[in-house]
This record gives C-alpha cells, sequence and structure tokens, in this order.
C-alpha cells in the first residue's frame, strides 16, 4: 500500500532539482561550473541534450552557457553551442532556464524542454515525468579540490517531438535519464570520472540502475564508488566503494570517432581512446548479489580546454548495451537495454 502523501515525488524533485547558479555573481568564489543532463531513447534513436554553465575562474566576465546536443542513429552527430549571455536567463532556486531559443522548466510535475540547435538539425519539444524518486550525492572530494554535487533521476517518461535531420519522431511515454552537476572544479586536475545508467525497454519492468566512480586522472586510484539499483519510484538497494567492483577489459577500438566542437578535434586528434571494449561491474551486500556488463559500440567526445594548462580534457559519451543480473533477498532482477555511459579522463 503506498503510504506516501499525493505530490510526494514532485515535492522531492523540487527540493533537490534547481539551479545553483555560480557565486561569484554575489560576491563568491568564481570557477563555479554546473549542467544539466538529459538522455532520451527513442525507437531507433539515442538523443542527449546537456546545458552547462561555466564560470571563468578571473572575477570578470559572465559564466558561459552552452548547449551540448548529441543525436544517434547507428553514428553520433551533434556540436556544442555557445549562448551569447544577452539570450541567457536562468533562475537560481529554481528549474528555470532560458537559453537562445531553449528553454528548461520545472512545473506541474514535469520537466519541460525545448531545444532548437542553431548549427545541427536537432530539435526538440517534450514533457519528461519523473517516475522514480531523485538520489542526491554531495560533498564528493575530487582529491586537489573542491567537492562536486549530484542530484540523479534514473527514470523518467517522455512524451512531444523529436525532430533530427529532417526526421520527426513522435514520442509516447518513452524512456529518459536526468541528472544534474554542480561545484567547484577545475578541467585538468588530477580527477576522472565513469558513471552509466540502465532504463529498461519494458514499462512493467520495475528496475533501473545508476553508478558512478571518481577516481585520480591515471585510474590508479579509487577515489569514490556507488551503485543504486531502484525498484519502481524507491532506492531499493545502494552500495558504496568496497562493495563495488569494476573492472576494464581490453580497449574499444573505434573506427570513427565523433569529436565536439569541430575545432577542438584539431587538438584531440585521432581515434584512439582509454574507452575499454567491456566493462564489469559487481556489487555485493548480505542478501543481494549484482553482475552487470556494459558493451560499447560508438564513441562521441567532447574535447574541453584545461583550466590551468594547455591541455584538454575529454568527455567520452558512449553508446552500447548493458546487461543486469542480481539477486535481492531472493528476488530476481534482469535489465537488459541500450544505454549510454561516460567516461571522463584525459
Amino acid at each position: 500500500m503506498n503510504t506516501q502523501p499525493p505530490g510526494w515525488l514532485d515535492l522531492a524533485v523540487q527540493r533537490t532539482d534547481w539551479f545553483r547558479r555560480p557565486p561569484s555573481r554575489v560576491g563568491g568564489r568564481p570557477g563555479f561550473k554546473e549542467w544539466q543532463h538529459f538522455c532520451i531513447y527513442g525507437r531507433d534513436f539515442d538523443l542527449l541534450l546537456n546545458l552547462s554553465e561555466v564560470d571563468p575562474v578571473a572575477t570578470t566576465g559572465s559564466p558561459v552557457v552552452r548547449l551540448t546536443a548529441l543525436a544517434r542513429y547507428d553514428r553520433w552527430f551533434g556540436n556544442v553551442e555557445t549562448i551569447p549571455a544577452e539570450e541567457v536567463n536562468i533562475r537560481a532556486g529554481r528549474m528555470h532556464a532560458e537559453f537562445g531559443s531553449s528553454s528548461i522548466r520545472y512545473q506541474d510535475g514535469r520537466y519541460r524542454l525545448n531545444v532548437k540547435c542553431r548549427s545541427i538539425p536537432v530539435e526538440a519539444e517534450l514533457e519528461l515525468q519523473p517516475h522514480s524518486m531523485p538520489a542526491p550525492i554531495y560533498n564528493v572530494m575530487t582529491g586537489d579540490g573542491p567537492p562536486i554535487h549530484w542530484v540523479v533521476l534514473p527514470r523518467l517518461v517522455a512524451h512531444g517531438v523529436v525532430r533530427l535531420d529532417g526526421t520527426e519522431h513522435r514520442l509516447d511515454g518513452t524512456p529518459a535519464y536526468h541528472d544534474h552537476n554542480w561545484g567547484h572544479f577545475r578541467w585538468g586536475r588530477d580527477f576522472a570520472w565513469e558513471w552509466g545508467f540502465g532504463l529498461p525497454q519494458d514499462p512493467a519492468n520495475p528496475w533501473s540502475f545508476v553508478f558512478a566512480r571518481l577516481s585520480n586522472r591515471k585510474l590508479t586510484r579509487t577515489r569514490m564508488q556507488t551503485l543504486f539499483l531502484w525498484k519502481g519510484r524507491r532506492v531499493h538497494r545502494a552500495f558504496r566503494d568496497a562493495n563495488i567492483r569494476i573492472e576494464h577489459h581490453g580497449l574499444l577500438r573505434a573506427d570513427r570517432v565523433l569529436k565536439v566542437p569541430p575545432v577542438m578535434g584539431l587538438i584531440a586528434r585521432g581515434t584512439a581512446t582509454d574507452v575499454p571494449a567491456r566493462m564489469s561491474i559487481e556489487a555485493w551486500s548480505d542478501d543481494t548479489r549484482l553482475e552487470a556488463s556494459f558493451t560499447p559500440k560508438d564513441i562521441a567526445q567532447v574535447v574541453l580546454p584545461n583550466d590551468d594548462d594547455f591541455g584538454v580534457t575529454i568527455i567520452n559519451e558512449v553508446a552500447g548495451d548493458l546487461e543486469v543480473r542480481a539477486n535481492v533477498a531472493g528476488e530476481r532482477v534482469e535489465l537488459t537495454c541500450p544505454t549510454i555511459f561516460e567516461f571522463l579522463g584525459a
């Protein structure tokens, strides 16, 4: 029996997922970063949308707002667009942003996401309704700098229209994912991360999966790792650190790697990556044993200039297939789905 009051999920989202904004706007510390991340799965396409706001380290100058749009049929295409400052309206304390011809709002229990890219043929007019409780992770140390923070909503249902490269797709109950990150951290410092998620294609399957690992840049020391398993709307099991084992197997050899923005491909040339050919994940507790395997298929790289040197930081957005098998207190869990994992490193 559901003992929660009406609107409890809506209230939980409102209390955790809202724009923090750069504190330098009111005399605080500069160098703040924040982004909103959405992944939508159609019948024959993937769509990744990311709104980021990056505060310059210098005490003068407006934050830089960018829209990253990556779409995929059998291959990725996309771009990173910088939004002019005069076309940006982001409201602190709320999920409300207008940026160029696009906007994000949370109201009436739904994210309302409208995106119209200027440089590529990608448009979306969507309502995304959360179907799971948000999981906040605060004060994660990066090793040599201030902590970062994360809120994840692994399971949303999307309704609306997506237009990709001249083809219109109508969505009616399509699986979607959302997370939100913020903090004072600097590209090129001694940290890297990996994260991924799994959403069932069948809405009758109650299980959802998210994992994350933060390590040093050489990937030789794990600083934090976590794994959540939702059943329906609630986190059913959570695993941390010593109860998780993540292994890379081989290296993925890609014949093509999309690099955005394109100009950064002149700096980060070639197709060599440190993305594994396969990743395996194990997690366990007194009454649970979980095994997962991710097999990459296609890579898009977001290439970012470092904050303190002339190097770059590469965010690998990796489409692939996920299999999760678990026994939770005698209950069998099975989840097989396409997904997008992310690997950030040198």
